[in-house]
């Protein structure tokens, strides 16, 4: 996973959008058509798939790039969004981190209604840990994790987010991104690659999308999501909005109302390049006054055993909720 900062290294831009008009002396003025939209039933998110979905990645064993456990996890999810969505597009690149030097990545993005304008934004990265530095047992420090929950979980969720919105039909347009090399940095550095290559690599020219939600650490026994500091700063409205959905929905024991500190995530890149606002959805417990990840965090108890699959259904839940609510206008955030 990510690395937690203590306090706010840079300043965030968030990027102001004006609308300019322009006249000439003709009398007739081009209007644009809002798109149409169907108000859509909320889907039922399904749990159990969700956790099929996290325990068939854990089975490919630890999945960080330059693998064979890797490789074979970027066909499965590639075949798993083909299934769901109207376009996949993959892009390959290339990241060095810790001892190793010029390894294959991918992203894997999947496009729902492409030629939409109101867009979603829903991302997760799938790479695993190489080490285990939080391990208890030096011995098993520098071995790599399964990651059940840090890679496997938001991944997860997405995929069955995206069997839904395939039975069910929606009128926005939605890309799903699963990010690679994210978890795989040290002493500040080498962190979030994959999404640092697609928001200054985009799959389209200019891409925009009205926000996004990123989703990590989000299957664990317990979870609590709090707000994070750059969350804040780029989307506080939709964060505050999202939040109160949550307790509207009875999983304000998991979406709690507390500040959970900065943390160096694939958000912070699509914020900073592609300007636009980003929600992270991430475990980062409140325990005593002190905010930190869970106790298996890059540690060999990062298996199948973390997984609650009431916390993913929670998650699960209030993503699908906010997607569709946001289809049928029914989810103001201005």
């Amino acid at each position: 996973m990510i690395q937690y900062i203590q306090k706010a290294c840079f300043v965030l831009l968030i990027a102001v959008f004006t609308v300019s008009c322009k006249s000439d002396n003709s009398k007739s003025t081009n209007i644009e058509t809002p798109e149409k939209t169907t108000r859509r039933k909320v889907p039922k998110f399904d749990n159990e798939k969700a956790y099929q979905n996290i325990e068939k990645q854990v089975n490919f064993g630890p999945r960080y790039p330059g693998t064979q456990a890797h490789k074979d996890l970027i066909k499965h999810l590639t075949a798993e969004l083909t299934q769901y969505t109207d376009k996949v597009v993959t892009q390959d690149f290339k990241v060095d981190f810790l001892d190793e030097k010029g390894v294959d990545a991918t992203n894997i993005i999947g496009i729902i209604n492409p030629d939409k304008k109101k867009r979603i934004l829903l991302c997760a990265h799938f790479d695993t840990r190489k080490i285990a530095e939080n391990d208890e047992d030096p011995e098993k420090q520098n071995l790599p994790i399964l990651g059940a929950d840090d890679g496997g979980s938001g991944v997860g969720v997405l995929l069955e987010i995206a069997r839904l919105v395939k039975e069910n039909g929606i009128d926005i347009g939605v890309d799903f991104i699963l990010f690679d090399a994210e978890d795989n940095g040290i002493d500040g550095n080498g962190w979030c690659l994959g999404s640092e290559y697609w928001a200054r690599n985009p799959h389209t020219s200019n891409y925009k999308a009205d926000f996004g939600i990123l989703l990590d650490l989000v299957g664990a026994k317990n979870a609590e999501f709090g707000k994070e500091q750059y969350s804040l700063q780029s989307a506080k409205p939709y964060v505050d909005k999202i939040w109160k959905l949550a307790e509207r929905m009875s999983f304000a024991n998991y979406f709690i109302d507390f500040h959970s500190g900065p943390v160096m995530d694939d958000h912070v890149n699509v914020i900073k390049y592609r300007r636009i606002p980003m929600v992270d959805i991430i475990n980062m417990s409140n325990l005593n006054g002190r905010v930190g990840f869970g106790h298996y965090h890059h540690t060999h108890k990062d298996n199948i055993d973390i997984i609650d699959k009431n916390t993913i259904r929670a998650v699960g839940k209030v993503v699908t909720a906010t997607l569709y609510n946001y289809n049928n206008g029914t989810l103001n955030f201005k």
